[in-house]
Parts: C-alpha cells; sequence; structure tokens
C-alpha cells in the first residue's frame, strides 16, 4: 500500500497500491500527495475500501476482485489509474 485518501464524499477511503503480484493491473503513475510529487510507481491501482478495512495495513492480499473503470475528470492525480473493488 502506498497511501491512502477519503473516498468520495468523504464515506470509506480509495487506497492506492502497487500491484506487485499482477503487475498487469496497474499502469506507471507520478502519484501527488497533499500538493507533493510521492514517487513514480510501475503498478498503480486504487482499491475502494468503504468500510476501511484496508487503511492501515502495509500490504493487501487478494485473489478475487472486480475491475471498474479508470477515473477519469474529477481528481487529475488519479486520471487513467485502474479502480478495483475487492470480493470477499
Amino acid at each position: 500500500m502506498l497511501f491512502a485518501k477519503p473516498g468520495p464524499k468523504g464515506v470509506g477511503r480509495k487506497i492506492y497500491v502497487d500491484v506487485v503480484n499482477k503487475p498487469g493491473l496497474g499502469i506507471k503513475k507520478t502519484l501527488l500527495y497533499e500538493g507533493k510529487e510521492f514517487g513514480t510507481f510501475p503498478h498503480v491501482v486504487i482499491i475502494s475500501d468503504p468500510t476501511n478495512k484496508y487503511a492501515s495495513n502495509r500490504s493487501i492480499c487478494f485473489s478475487k476482485f472486480r475491475q471498474e473503470a479508470a477515473a477519469t475528470g474529477g481528481d487529475l492525480t488519479e486520471e487513467g489509474i485502474p479502480q478495483l473493488v475487492v470480493e470477499q
């Protein structure tokens, strides 16, 4: 896990992750955090975390997930990053 930001309308979190075991899921992206460059990572995805289940984890392990459309418009730091919903 790279970092977490508040989710839409303050509900839950958006978890920014550099995917190691399935690199084809993510894209190379330079991330900004609070207006400053955080770094460039090779396989970035955003995991929706509406219940704050993963917000304090260093790593996240999952095998079942649903891929949503990549972010467009809105927050430019999220533009084009694939978004995942982890299914249990």
